[in-house]
């Protein structure tokens, strides 16, 4: 019986994962059509000039101090740390280095097959030079927290309740925070006028396509009750 349930939970998630990245690879197809042929120039231009007006010293503090937490140092320093820690090394240092390194690829790439121009540099509010389209933070953030997410609801040891029930407090959590600051990274490239909408979008979109391939070559979860 447990068998069936775990064979049965297996072939949903993997049918859920093959919607998601397939869903997501045609937005990212919507979006860059839109952006070849000018058609979200309204769309960028309205929600870009809302943002600006927001703009103050202490919000601008706060959302380039996020922004730096989607910079490749940043990233680096993550997958070093689990790395050089033989327990995590296997299980979360090389998953996640090549994850990186594949989305850093791929979002060069792209970025020079599309050679968007980023936003005036009279708007941006940090130093960032290199193309707009699609933003490298968006998708390599997404990719790269989405799998840490996904590999700490496999590997972390949760305290079991004397009924036997297991906790996911700490997973939860972390699925919480990494998730927000996804979202927050992604808003900041805009605000900080570094980046448009769509850009952010197309970044999304395209990371969780690359996402679902990623956790479904990683291997079948450990649990039904898991991501």
């Amino acid at each position: 019986m447990k068998i069936d349930i775990n064979r049965n939970y297996h072939l949903v998630m993997n049918k859920s994962r093959v919607i998601l990245a397939a869903a997501g690879f045609v937005l990212f197809i919507i979006i860059a059509f839109f952006i070849a042929t000018n058609e979200s120039l309204f769309f960028d231009t309205v929600i870009c000039n809302t943002l600006y007006d927001f703009r103050n010293e202490g919000l601008t503090f706060i959302l380039t101090a996020v922004t730096y937490l989607g910079n490749w140092q940043t990233i680096t320093l993550i997958s070093l740390a689990f790395l050089v820690v033989p327990q995590t090394r296997s299980s979360f240092g090389l998953p996640l280095s090549a994850s990186a390194i594949l989305a850093v690829t791929i979002q060069k790439l792209l970025k020079l097959w599309f050679q968007r121009p980023r936003p005036d540099l009279s708007l941006h509010l940090i130093s960032q030079g290199g193309y707009s389209f699609p933003s490298g933070h968006s998708f390599t953030i997404l990719v790269f927290y989405g799998l840490l997410i996904f590999l700490c609801r496999q590997y972390i040891k949760n305290p079991t309740s004397p009924d036997g029930i297991r906790s996911k407090t700490a997973p939860n959590w972390i699925t919480g925070l990494l998730s927000l600051l996804i979202f927050a990274i992604g808003f900041s490239r805009v605000y900080l006028g570094v980046h448009y909408p769509t850009d952010i979008l197309g970044g999304w979109s395209l990371g969780l396509c690359l996402l679902m391939i990623l956790i479904s070559i990683k291997g079948k979860d450990k649990a039904p009750n898991r991501f």
